[in-house]
């Protein structure tokens, strides 16, 4: 949870210059613009990757708690660094393709132009490593979870349901937005050689879309504490409900 916490605060922090920007213009030049891109990309690829952790963790811990009872502290505090060296060495390609660029006059800290072909490469990679691997294995994760959780009567809890049901519906919500922008930024670049009209359109729908779009993962950011709080003191709840007292409660009850 720290670590999740971390991450966010981390992501949240480099924000008052991007609305500073996003009223006015960019300000603060290159280094800036670069070092606060890498924070950014950090925290949320290590977000991510944290997320996806703890619903590993979560499931393991309840189906093979024997197993997980063999993680030290430290062996947890060097997988937990291991998440922030990943995040980092996959938030590199912040530094070299964000810079201050002018757009309609005004200076922004935007991603650079660059060849298609590194451009897609870019974009797909972040599909890639921020949704398309994180997200199954969310889903996954929990689905297993809570099945293995229900099979026992006195682990019925439709409040459970509900929260797990709204941690994957919360990152899908979040995420999916910057994720389909993404892929319509790659589907541009395909047919640029044969359809350039459309091409220009969906590039001006692209950069219009951005900054609303990619401003949600500020939000998840924002959101995130206090649902895996909540998730975690709910399932230690339903995990310390003793047998022959859960047996008499209704799933209302839990």
């Amino acid at each position: 949870m720290l670590n999740l916490a971390t991450s966010d605060i981390l992501c949240l922090l480099p924000l008052p210059a991007f609305m500073h920007a996003l009223v006015n213009e960019w300000t603060f030049g290159s280094a800036i613009c670069k070092v606060l891109s890498f924070i950014i990309y950090t925290s949320l690829y290590t977000g991510l990757l944290t997320v996806m952790l703890m619903s590993i963790h979560r499931y393991v811990a309840v189906v093979y708690p024997r197993l997980w009872a063999k993680m030290d502290k430290m062996r947890e505090r060097f997988l937990l660094f291991s998440l922030w060296i990943l995040g980092s060495i996959l938030a590199i390609c912040a530094v070299e393709t964000y810079d201050v660029v002018e757009d309609g006059g005004k200076s922004k800290c935007w991603r650079i132009s660059m060849s298609d072909g590194k451009r897609a490469a870019v974009v797909l990679s972040e599909t890639l490593f921020g949704f398309a691997i994180p997200f199954p294995i969310l889903v996954v994760s929990y689905c297993c979870l809570h099945k293995k959780v229900n099979q026992a009567a006195f682990f019925r809890s439709q409040r459970l349901t509900r929260l797990v049901t709204l941690i994957v519906v919360t990152f899908f919500v979040l995420w999916t937005p910057v994720h389909i922008l993404n892929l319509m930024h790659i589907f541009a670049i395909l047919i640029k050689p044969a359809k350039p009209d459309m091409y220009e359109q969906l590039s001006r729908l692209i950069r219009s879309s951005d900054e609303v779009v990619k401003s949600f993962t500020f939000i998840n950011s924002s959101v995130n504490p206090s649902l895996y709080a909540f998730s975690s003191r709910r399932l230690r709840q339903n995990l310390n409900q003793p047998e022959d007292t859960g047996a008499q409660n209704s799933p209302e009850r839990l």
